[in-house]
């Protein structure tokens, strides 16, 4: 058993009534990181174009502001199949992986990025091949 505390609806967040109707909190972004504008909140506004793959807007690949160092914008194929396609994914380029981590508000240390990307790529394509020797396993 969980010794977990239930919350309340009248205490939990998502419950909780904005006290102001006319409050411009609505129409503001989430991300209160002060480094942050509206041109790189990480949620997804009705305006931005969806994918219908994954449910991700198009990644930039566009240096973000004050970025020091240049990274690379090529892309990795990956072996994991798409499902209503007969291609494969691509992963993100360290310039698509930097800007996502910047946007999500991490403090990200640019000379890392093509580590932290090649470490992404690696895990991916690990866990895909546990999936397929899982499904192997159950033929």
């Amino acid at each position: 058993m969980s010794n977990k505390q239930t919350t309340t609806s009248s205490e939990c967040p998502m419950h909780k009534k904005n006290s102001d109707p006319s409050s411009s909190q609505k129409s503001k972004c989430p991300n209160s990181s002060e480094s942050n504008s509206e041109k790189t909140c990480p949620i997804v506004h009705s305006g931005d174009a969806l994918s219908p793959d994954n449910q991700m807007p198009k990644l930039s690949q566009f240096p973000m502001p004050g970025q020091k160092i240049p990274l690379p914008t090529s892309r990795v194929i990956s072996s994991i199949p798409k499902a209503r396609s007969s291609d494969n994914w691509e992963y993100p380029s360290p310039q698509q992986f930097y800007n996502a981590l910047v946007r999500k508000g991490w403090d990200t240390p640019e000379e890392s990025v093509e580590t932290m990307v090649d470490i992404h790529n690696f895990l991916n394509e690990e866990a895909w091949n546990e999936i397929l020797k899982w499904e192997r396993m159950k033929k």
